[in-house]
């Protein structure tokens, strides 16, 4: 190929892409607007419950084979 032709090449691909992101990036309105990223929302956490004997021995007995299968 001729260098003439590999050039002109080169300089329509290049106008070509600096036409193309040059229309379109033209217009910013075309983003919607920006909203407040603050909340007003206030939620509220639930209050904690305390277990009897025998829940609290269901989670010990839970934690403690936990506990034996990760220490191995």
């Amino acid at each position: 190929m001729n260098a003439k032709l590999i050039y002109r090449y080169v300089l329509v691909g290049c106008l070509l892409f600096t036409n193309c992101t040059y229309f379109a990036c033209e217009n910013i309105e075309e983003l919607p607007p920006k909203e407040q990223s603050g909340s007003s929302n206030v939620y509220k956490i639930a209050d904690p419950v305390v277990l009897n004997a025998t829940e609290t021995a269901i989670i010990d007995a839970i934690k403690q084979e936990y506990n034996e299968k990760v220490t191995q």
